[in-house]
């Protein structure tokens, strides 16, 4: 069985963000730069997931350098996913691009709304801008930060597969939403329909979880750290599920207008994001210190975790054309509609070229 991992809050991005002044090159944080949580106090991101999130929050975290050009970046819930978002902060990386990068927590469909009218930067969720594009609206994915998706099922115990959870209530993100299709294709692959179980949207995966520990569901499709702390209060991983597609999990996604007038910022922001993937990487030892310092989790389960998640970080940074056309086909189903959309159409690789240095 696949082991789950928890990963770092973005709770955790404020003590992270000390890193203001401009860096020559990426420096691990010392190891006493944050202070670390009683046992008995909850971890940050278990604090986040006992009150709901709403349609937008007040939770915006700022790093970089404190006069550079402001960003704004919008996530869903606080998770494993955003790693490459706080790496680039502790390693003053935001900094060196002379960027000052605000986080700004938002559901899903608020982002699109909000990232149409020009009230966001960008979302980290490429998945986002893909379902906005498909909507008409003009997005484009610019980075994908992650080769493999994380999301698993967990239920209560006598929960001990997919198929056991027909006739079950099941938590997950709104319709549409990421965790919500490789829920419907998990189904799918064991023989089961979404209108086999009863489904709970809710606005992230933070609040998913609330309902999963106050009874109200049998199951929930939950990401790192969620996952692990739900089997830690005595559920049980029914399926890993992350498999089961090819779609987009973390990157970036813009709106075209923002991205040509504000070319240089949109490479700046990938760089800096691209870097950090390969200074976790190449910092195994840092990148434990970071999961220890924020998680409050002992040395050696850091050092478990950063082994485990690194080979998932992507290197390339770009999504597979054959992805697209699933997130496309999938769309068109959903909506009952023939989407004549191409892959290429979704996309634009030139910024993320651009800061690679690729020709």
């Amino acid at each position: 069985m696949r082991r789950l991992i928890p990963c770092l809050a973005a709770a955790g991005l404020l003590a992270l963000a000390g890193c203001g002044a401009p860096a020559a090159a990426p420096q691990a944080p010392p190891a006493s730069s944050v202070a670390r949580s009683t046992a008995a106090k909850p971890s940050p991101s278990e604090e986040a997931a006992a009150q709901p999130s709403g349609l937008v929050s007040t939770t915006q975290n700022t790093a970089g350098d404190p006069n550079g050009t402001p960003v704004t970046v919008a996530y869903a819930s606080q998770g494993v996913a955003n790693w490459p978002f706080f790496a680039a902060a502790a390693a003053g990386l935001y900094a060196r691009e002379h960027l000052k990068v605000t986080m700004i927590q938002m559901a899903p469909n608020v982002t699109i709304t909000a990232l149409s009218k020009g009230e966001l930067d960008f979302t980290n969720s490429p998945g986002n801008a893909i379902e906005g594009a498909l909507r008409g609206l003009p997005f484009k994915v610019v980075l994908s930060s992650w080769d493999e998706s994380p999301w698993t099922i967990v239920g209560k115990p006598e929960i001990a597969s997919v198929k056991d959870l027909k006739g079950r209530t099941v938590g997950t993100n709104q319709a549409g939403s990421t965790p919500y299709l490789y829920l419907q294709a998990a189904l799918k692959r064991d023989g089961l329909a979404i209108s086999d179980i009863k489904v709970v949207s809710s606005p992230g995966t933070q609040d998913t979880y609330r309902l999963l520990l106050s009874g109200q569901l049998d199951a929930a499709v939950l990401s790192p750290p969620t996952d692990a702390q739900a089997v830690d209060k005595g559920f049980r991983e029914v399926a890993f599920i992350g498999d089961t597609l090819h779609q987009p999990y973390i990157g970036l996604g813009a709106d075209t207008s923002y991205l040509s007038q504000h070319r240089p910022e949109a490479v700046r922001l990938i760089r800096a994001l691209m870097d950090a993937n390969g200074w976790l990487k190449g910092h195994p030892d840092q990148a434990a210190n970071l999961i220890e310092q924020n998680l409050s989790v002992p040395p050696n389960i850091a050092k478990q975790l950063t082994q485990r998640m690194l080979p998932l970080l992507s290197q390339a940074g770009e999504l597979a054309p054959a992805g697209l056309q699933e997130a496309i086909s999938i769309q068109s189903e959903l909506t009952k509609t023939n989407i004549s959309v191409k892959p290429e159409d979704l996309v634009d690789w030139g910024p993320l070229h651009e800061a690679l240095g690729k020709p």
